[in-house]
């Protein structure tokens, strides 16, 4: 056997024992990072399912819904994406390979929910189809292409929805205190007027007025909600429904800012206990808040002494 012959067969001893290895290790059980996107080049998220669309993307910094409308996303949200979603582990053995397991995990195209991680050019990083299953602590998903089914160690449903209710930020007005000149309230049992001067402010409410302390409770709790004017939920596109209500309101605020501009809140009863409310005449977008939101400024003079 000549030499040239050896190394040749050398090179396929060492071919085949690399392939045997190669072979064996991929059988062996291992607990792998499962998404296989950068998260450092992650731009766009979409999350869809045979009837919902939603995309959020990050712009000048920030993370905003992109579509159905655009809305500053939740922060919360965000960060599970790239915490829990991103980070999740899996046996790199798939539970099945077989077609027929794709309704009972519900990873087929129709019962499933398609998450695809976009970098700044709109090019794919990686997409999973999520499904469902029996444990409230896994979740079975599939690569659309791939017959292969995995299980997630944990449940990352209730972060893959695309409910926009879900995503999108609750806080839906931020006023620093010091910027405002004058609130104006006018409910069903009040009205009064509360505008601030040097340390104190002042109450009025065409019977009495009165030095109100920064320390009172009635107004702390004023300027709390409505320097971070948070909601309980959102009522999208459905303005006409609540447009009679809205004309006769059970409470309006108004927020004048010392640079001139405003902001007028407006709610009205909706199933008791839950309120709708109108930010700044606002007819695409309405919100929901509950009674307690309400009974911060159905106050009266006592209660700012």
């Amino acid at each position: 056997m000549s030499k040239k012959q050896k190394t040749y067969i050398g090179i396929l001893v060492v071919l085949v024992i690399a392939f045997l290895i190669t072979k064996i290790d991929n059988n062996v059980e291992k607990r792998i990072q499962f998404f296989q996107a950068d998260s450092a080049k992650i731009a766009s998220i979409e999350i869809s399912n045979i009837k919902d669309t939603l995309k959020i993307s990050k712009l000048n910094g920030i993370w905003k819904i992109v579509s159905p409308f655009e809305k500053e996303a939740n922060e919360y949200q965000i960060q599970n994406i790239f915490t829990k979603v991103l980070n999740v582990k899996a046996s790199n053995l798939p539970i099945s390979e077989n077609e027929d397991s794709f309704n009972t995990y519900r990873v087929t195209n129709s019962q499933g929910t398609l998450l695809r991680f976009l970098d700044k050019n709109d090019n794919m990083l990686d997409e999973v189809i999520v499904g469902k299953s029996s444990s409230s602590k896994t979740t079975p998903v599939r690569r659309p292409n791939e017959n292969k089914i995995f299980k997630l160690e944990e449940n990352i449903n209730y972060i893959v929805t695309t409910n926009t209710d879900d995503w999108r930020e609750k806080t839906i007005l931020e006023i620093e205190d010091y910027n405002i000149s004058k609130i104006s309230v006018l409910s069903e049992i009040s009205a009064y007027e509360l505008t601030p001067s040097d340390s104190v402010w002042n109450y009025a409410d065409g019977k009495s007025s009165l030095i109100v302390s920064l320390n009172n409770k009635a107004l702390l709790d004023v300027l709390t909600k409505l320097t971070q004017l948070k909601v309980n939920g959102f009522v999208n596109y459905e303005y006409e429904v609540y447009k009679e209500k809205l004309a006769m309101p059970s409470i309006e605020i108004g927020i004048e800012l010392l640079d001139g501009s405003n902001h007028y809140v407006r709610l009205a009863m909706d199933k008791d206990p839950k309120y709708v409310m109108q930010l700044d005449n606002n007819e695409e977008f309405l919100y929901s808040v509950y009674q307690d939101w309400v009974d911060i400024f159905t106050k009266e003079a006592m209660d700012f002494k």
